[in-house]
């Protein structure tokens, strides 16, 4: 019993490598915390410069686009979004004419049949614009979770003046 007791005193007393048994347990959990936070704050910025885009093209669509409805909205998303998207093939726009009670929904971008629409209206249609683009992660810990590519999207809908 009382070898016992010695046993158990010399353990408590005997703290070497204890610090680094607890860094090894703990460095993983803090290293996917520090990642997965650059992560969110990657996807935010990049959420944020989308926000800027739609409203430029908004209040572009607003005043009314004179030209070529696609290439005028997709030079204000390549303007706004540059450091977001490599390519235009990257960026995805759609523009049709909300009418009420009627398929007001757009088609699937994954889709092989996909093709985009670009109807900006004349003055008093409500007009909705999608606007979006797909960029993968920034640290690649997302693709640990199974996503390949994040998808950023917007969809607006105004009335031409």
């Amino acid at each position: 019993m009382n070898s016992l007791r010695q046993l158990r005193s010399r353990l408590r007393r005997n703290q070497q490598g204890v610090t680094a048994l607890e860094y090894a347990l703990a460095a993983p959990l803090l290293l996917a915390v520090i990642f997965v936070a650059i992560e969110v704050a990657f996807i935010m910025l990049a959420d944020a410069h989308l926000d800027v885009a739609a409203n430029r093209v908004a209040r572009m669509g607003r005043l009314g686009i004179t030209g070529e409805c696609r290439q005028a909205v997709r030079k204000v998303m390549k303007d706004t979004l540059s450091v977001w998207v490599s390519s235009d093939s990257a960026m995805y726009t759609d523009v049709k004419i909300y009418t009420p009670e009627g398929d007001n929904s757009f088609s699937d971008i994954d889709s092989d049949n996909y093709t985009p629409e670009c109807n900006s209206g004349g003055r008093g249609d409500m007009v909705i614009y999608r606007l979006g683009f797909d960029r993968p992660g920034l640290t690649g810990f997302i693709s640990w979770l199974g996503l390949s590519k994040v998808r950023f999207e917007r969809v607006v809908l105004i009335q031409n003046e």
